[in-house]
Parts: C-alpha cells; structure tokens; sequence
C-alpha cells in the first residue's frame, strides 16, 4: 500500500540528509556497495556512511565514528540468516571465498528497492527484522534504538509491497516489461522461508505473497474500471468492454506474463481469480442501476451465457481456465432479485399488450370488418413467444417462470376475451338488416381458440406445469366462445332453412323436389363461408349440421305429417326419401362430415314405408333398432302409421317382436353424440317396448336376433 504523509516526510528527510555525501565532487554518485567482476552478488559498500543515519542505520563500516575493528566484527554480516541457513559467501578480487558483505544503510536500502533489487533489499531488511528481535525491540519508538530500527523495518517494507504493486501493474500495462517478475518472486520465496526459520517475526506468515496477490487483483480492478464506457452508455456496451478487456488482459498474462514466475506460483490462475472477481464487482455495481426490460435481459443473458462463453470460453483462454474453481460471478440473492424483477416486468408488459390487442380486435368489430381472419391470436402468442425465446437463451430456471407467468397472463386474458365475445354475439341480435358481418366476425373469433388451444397445450407439456385448474381456466373459456359461435351460425343456417322444410313430406312435396333443392342449396351456400373455419371447430359444426338437417328432415315423418293411401304413393314416397337421402349423403360427404352413421336411417325408413309382408317389415325395423337404439315404440308406431294399411293387431305383432332385442340388447345407454331419434321428440328419453301379447314366430325372433348381433358387431 502506499506510505503515509507523515512516513513519506521521514523518508524524505533521509533522502535529503544522503544527498551530499553520496555525490562527489564532479556530480557522480557513489556507489553504495562493491560488486564482484564475475558475479551479481552484491559486496559492501564502499566509503564511509553519514552521521547522519544515526541510529536508524543498521550497522557502519570499519574506521567509522571512531568504531573499533572489534565493534565492527561483532555486528552482524549483511546476509546472515537466522539458525539453520547458510552465511552467503562472496569472492574478493584474488578469488578469495567467504568475505561478508557489510551491512547497508535505511537509505541503501530504499535505493535497492527503487532499482528493483528486491532480493538484496529484502535480504538486507530481513537481517535489519533480525537485529530489531535480538535487541529485544519488536514496538516502534523513536526514543530507543531498537524502536527506530523497527521504525526503519516497518518502512522498507512498506517500500517493498509498494515496488510489488508497481512491478505488477507495469506487467500488464507495458507487455514484454516483465525482467522483474522472477526478483518479485525469488523474493516472496525468501520471505517465506524467513516466516519457517523464524517463528516470532513482526509480520504475518505469507504477508508478502498476499500482497502480490492483492496487487494483481487491484490492479486488474483498475484495468477493467477504465476500459468501460460511461455509466450512462448503453448496457451491451458497457459489458462489451468489460468482457473485452478481460480477455486482452488474461491473453497478455497467459503468453506474457504467467510465464515470469515460477509454475508453483499458479500464477495464471491467481490472474484469472482476481479478473474474475473485479468482473463480478462490476456486475454488481451495473444490477444496482435501474433497467427497462431489454437491458435486464441483456444483463441477465452475459451474466448467465456471455461471460463463461465469450469471455472465459475463449478459444486461447478455455484450455488453461478451470471454471469449477471459480466463485458465482454473482451472489444467489442478487440474481434471485435481477429474475423476480425480470418476472414482473414481463407480466405487466404481456399484460398491457394482451389488453391493448383486444381493443383493437373490440375496434374492428365496431367497425362491422367482414374480414374471415383475426389476427388477435397469432398477436398474443407472439407476445408470450418474444418473452419465452428471449428468457430461454439466459437460463432454463428463468425461461420456465416466464412461461408459467405467460400461461397465467394468458388464462386472464382469456376470460376477458370470452367476455368480450359473449357481448359482440349478443349484439348480433339488433343487427337485423346489417347482418353481412355476423358470419364472417363469428368465424374470425372462433379461429382464434384452435391457436389458443394449440399453444397452451404445448406449453404445458414442455415445460410441465402442473396446473390442472388454470388449464381448466383457460380451455373453458375456449371451450365457451367456440361453443356459442358454432350455435350462432347453426342458427342462422337453420333460420333460413326452417321455410323449406315446413314443405317437406307433404303431397306437393312428393310431386315436386323444388323445395327440398332449395334447402340443399342454402346449405351449399352457408357451407361456402362456414368451411372458412379452421378445424377442430369447423369440424363440430358441420357434424352437427349433418345430424340436424336429419333430424329435421325425419321429424315430419315422425308427427304424421303425411299419410299414404294405396302401395302406389307408398312406392313413391320411399322412393323419393331414398332419393333425398342419397343426396343428403352426397352433400355431407362433400363438406367432410364425419357422420356418415347417418346415412341409413332415411333408407330403413323407407324400406319399412315399402315393403309389403310383415315378416319383411319386422326384420327392417330390427335392423333399424339396432342401428339406432334410441328409436322407441312410438317412433315405430309413427311410421308404420304412415303406410296407412296396417291393422292395429299388424302394427302390436311387428312392434312385439322388438321385446326379445331389447331384452339381449339389456337396455345399454346410448351415447349422446350417437342420438339420432332422441332428438325428435326428447320428451321420450327411454325405449318403449314393453308389452306383451300374441307371441311371434321363433323363427323370426331369431333371425331378428341375428340380425341384431350383426349390426352390432359392424358399429
């Protein structure tokens, strides 16, 4: 770290005292110390040290102050070690081994230091510590002699970590200036083998090594605070430069600088550490600035994705880097605060967008649009997708709250949406003559919940959410809308149709197909603009149209609307059902309905209506039972009442034989979506077919039985 003011004044001073006597007389210094012609070991100084050093000074040469050869013996050699380390030995210019260096002075010292000879230094300040211990003076105090000395100590070593620092921050700033990195640490080795030979020393084991880490990491610190751009700059940017300049940073340490030091002093490592934990200093300081969504999202995916890839990944960085070991580049209570924030700003966008988008789908229908197609639900998803894809590229945990936070914007938003339909169908009833946009606007609506229903369903599956009442939520609401739309378009069908079927089995009727064609066609007609409908829901309304139109179609002939009078009309009427039932068939078939069970129904009837014998009549009408159970006794009744020629002991002998069916049958409920007759007269809801009387042949029982079981087998 750096000196104090007033530590700086006593160094100061001491610079100014050596002045004179360390220049000569033509402006050359003098050098502090001899050095071998064939050696860097340094030897003693030459010339004698100032009076002024006073007691600060660890030691003067031989004829100094009047210091007897034997004061000068008895001092300690400049790089004796404590017990067990072994005297440093120099060479005298006739080859002479085992000379001791003298001892060097505060200022000789410090000066060692500025010239980057951190080893001697060191050695020197090593062996001043020494004198300090055994003088028995380890406090500071400038009224006794070990307390200036350990006054002297405490400075050079604060000298000594400040030339640390500087020597690594210049390794950095200046690639290749790296000649000093071996000294710093052959002299944080030799300070550590101090620490093991001396127990009591003043200063803590391994003091210097953590300050050469302190250096890199303040020094990487400083780097990375003047690489970014201003605070007000745009996020990308500022972590673009922050990613940047760590990357040229680690490349000039791994290819200039690691290899400086010694391999046990993992030096790249320390490096990458120290990077790493200014980057995240910085991320935390950027979390603590407000953010739009955008840039929280920019944030959140460098954080979580950027960094260990561009940064960490880099392809001359990723070999030599071991993410495990390094920390969280964030803390977990700060990133769980970053993604609530991050939740809560996309619910109340989606939200906001979602209710802008139905006012302007409101806007449309206000305007009558005749449009077939609504852009409303391609507009939410995008909505919901742009959140989802854009979370799904920071983490998994984010993306799946989004999309659970999306679904639930969405089930919201679907109840308004529901609401919104049930008032526009509802206003669909003062239309009268403006009626032109009731099926296009009906349809477009309808359109939407196959998108709706589509997208939630693969959302839950994918990311498994468990949430059976909020898919019940939603999926009813669609459910609602679709069902009101395909019963408003059904009645609109049926409305228009209702005139041409009031015409239908009477006696002008069986003269002239005119009206029955005219039905078909309004059919064709509403079909062109139904079929606009996408499926599932297109599929629901043209199933249920086909059985309607059946339906209608039979239930004239059901409430005795016409009334044969002889085999002749009898023929003609079968005839002409047989006709219009074939054209039924040929229609529906054409708008893919999937009801073709239907198709028999008219024809049995009009095999009952035509055939002659009993025996031929009782087995058409068990053909019929069995193909629709949900034909009752009365239904039987209506139409054997049509052919006008039975006796009432004929009709209760071909309506008997059903007795024994309906008792193999056991009375099995029948579907809902497989009713047919039930829907002619639902006042009648069970199987009428209790009696008894005059028993039928059994031979026709079973062959009606047969009969039974075969068409049950078919369907």
């Amino acid at each position: 770290g750096e000196l104090s003011p007033r530590k700086m004044t006593v160094l100061q001073r001491i610079l100014q005292k050596a002045k004179s006597p360390t220049e000569g007389k033509g402006g050359e210094r003098r050098s502090f110390f001899k050095r071998r012609p064939s050696t860097e070991q340094e030897v003693a100084p030459s010339g004698p040290r100032g009076p002024e050093e006073g007691p600060t000074s660890p030691g003067s040469g031989p004829g100094v102050n009047g210091a007897s050869e034997h004061d000068g013996k008895k001092r300690l050699s400049f790089l004796k070690r404590s017990k067990g380390k072994a005297e440093p030995a120099v060479e005298t210019g006739t080859g002479d081994v085992g000379v001791r260096i003298e001892p060097l002075s505060v200022l000789q010292i410090l000066q060692l230091i500025k010239a980057r000879e951190l080893v001697l230094a060191d050695s020197h300040i090593i062996e001043l510590e020494g004198e300090c211990e055994r003088s028995g003076g380890k406090q500071i105090d400038a009224h006794t002699d070990s307390g200036r000395k350990a006054k002297d100590v405490a400075l050079l070593y604060q000298e000594l970590e400040t030339e640390v620092a500087s020597i690594v921050r210049g390794s950095l700033a200046k690639p290749g200036t790296t000649a000093h990195l071996g000294q710093l640490a052959r002299t944080i080795e030799q300070e550590e083998r101090a620490d093991r030979e001396r127990q009591s020393r003043g200063r803590e084991p391994g003091e210097l090594r953590q300050t050469w880490r302190r250096a890199v990491k303040e020094s990487a610190s400083e780097r990375l605070a003047a690489a970014q751009t201003a605070e007000n700059a745009a996020i990308d940017r500022r972590l673009g430069s922050l990613g940047g300049q760590t990357v040229t940073d680690l490349i000039a340490v791994w290819k200039n600088v690691a290899g400086g030091y010694p391999r046990e002093f993992e030096a790249f490592s320390v490096y990458v550490r120290s990077y790493h934990e200014a980057v995240s200093s910085s991320l935390v300081h950027i979390a603590q600035q407000e953010m739009d969504i955008q840039q929280l999202y920019t944030f959140l995916e460098w954080c979580y994705c950027l960094y260990y890839r561009e940064v960490l990944g880099h392809e001359e960085l990723t070999a030599h880097i071991s993410k495990q070991h390094l920390g969280p580049l964030l803390p977990a209570d700060t990133l769980q605060t970053l993604e609530d924030n991050c939740v809560s700003m996309v619910k109340t966008r989606i939200t906001n967008e979602m209710k802008k988008g139905l006012d302007a789908e409101r806007e449309r229908w206000r305007q009558e649009s005749k449009a077939f197609h609504s852009e409303l639900a391609n507009g939410v998803i995008k909505i919901l997708k742009e959140d989802i894809e854009r979370s799904s590229a920071i983490s998994e945990g984010l993306e799946s709250r989004i999309a659970k936070c999306g679904l639930q914007c969405l089930a919201d938003f679907l109840q308004s949406f529901q609401v919104s339909v049930q008032e526009l169908f509802g206003q669909f009833a003062d239309y009268a003559g403006r009626m032109e946009c009731v099926v296009p606007q009906t349809i477009a609506v309808v359109n939407c919940c196959p998108a709706f229903r589509d997208y939630i369903e693969r959302l839950i599956q994918k990311y498994s959410v468990d949430e059976q009442e909020l898919k019940r939520k939603m999926m009813g609401a669609l459910d609602k809308v679709e069902r009101r739309g395909i019963c408003l378009l059904m009645e609109k069908l049926f409305n228009e149709l209702k005139p041409h079927f009031a015409k239908l089995l009477r006696k002008k009727w069986l003269q002239s197909s005119e009206s029955f064609e005219v039905a078909v066609a309004t059919i064709r007609e509403h079909f062109n603009q139904f079929h606009k409908m996408k499926t599932p829901p297109y599929q629901t309304l043209v199933d249920g149209a086909h059985r309607r139109v059946v339906t209608e179609y039979l239930r004239p002939l059901m409430h005795g609307r016409v009334s044969c009078t002889s085999q002749e009309m009898r023929d003609r009427l079968a005839v002409r059902l047989k006709e219009d039932s074939a054209k039924l068939q040929e229609l529906f078939r054409g708008l893919q309905s999937t009801m073709d069970w239907l198709d028999p129904a008219i024809d049995h009837l009009a095999e009952i209506i035509a055939l002659k014998e009993t025996t031929s009549i009782q087995m058409e009408v068990g053909v019929l039972v069995s193909s629709y159970p949900d034909v009752c006794k009365h239904h039987i009744s209506a139409v054997l009442d049509v052919r006008g020629d039975l006796s009432s002991s004929t009709k209760h002998l071909i309506l008997e034989c059903q007795q024994e069916l309906d008792t193999q049958d056991g009375g099995s409920t029948l579907a809902r979506d497989r009713a047919l007759f039930a829907e002619i007269d639902e006042a009648t809801t069970i199987r009428c077919m209790r009696f008894t009387g005059t028993s039928t042949p059994g031979c026709l029982v079973q062959c009606l039985r047969s009969l039974h079981q075969r068409a049950t087998r078919s369907s």
